[in-house]
């Protein structure tokens, strides 16, 4: 799918701008049932943050990819929008400046990189934008990409031949049998 396609590969990109990076974090460890620090890497999920994770908060720092909505235009093509959400959490007072650098990072790449799996070209506005009251200790930055997608040409009935137009239905399997398995 389309959609998916350009999740996946606006997420490759966010995986290669910040391979390099480690931010420092904190973390509920179970073993205390405290939170613990240490410096991870940048966990980047496509759509969802998985139930797991997001319980305990483990998931951070992190990038997420989400699809936001798809437009066709007949005339003017068609685009689909992606949510980046990049999201830290520690307790220091500058922690703020850890989302600020995983989204330049981000930024950076992707408008250097304008086209993705080449297939999507990065087109319109590249907007990013912040809560103005952060809930601390998390640190949260948003954007939004809109690319251009592919959109398929209309089929003409009359230049299509009769054969492409029907469309077989699949062959059930015998009814004996069917009642058989649902008992």
């Amino acid at each position: 799918m389309t959609t998916t396609k350009l999740i996946e590969s606006v997420a490759a990109e966010i995986r290669l701008a910040t391979e390099k990076l480690k931010l420092p974090t904190e973390y509920h460890d179970e073993k205390t049932r405290r939170l613990a620090e240490t410096w991870r890497k940048v966990n980047v999920y496509e759509q969802y943050i998985p139930r797991d994770l997001f319980e305990n908060d483990n998931y951070y720092p992190c990038a997420t990819v989400e699809f936001l909505e798809l437009h066709d235009d007949l005339k003017a093509g068609s685009t689909a929008t992606v949510a980046i959400t990049c999201g830290v959490f520690a307790k220091e007072a500058n922690a703020w400046k850890d989302a600020f650098e995983l989204m330049e990072l981000i930024r950076r790449r992707l408008l250097s990189v304008r086209t993705v799996a080449e297939r999507f070209r990065l087109t319109g506005d590249f907007v990013w934008q912040t809560v103005s009251t952060q809930p601390t200790p998390f640190y949260f930055l948003y954007g939004e990409a809109t690319y251009e997608i592919f959109q398929p040409q209309e089929a003409v009935p009359s230049i299509v031949s009769p054969d492409l137009l029907t469309v077989e239905t699949p062959k059930i399997l015998r009814t004996d049998k069917f009642k058989r398995r649902v008992r």
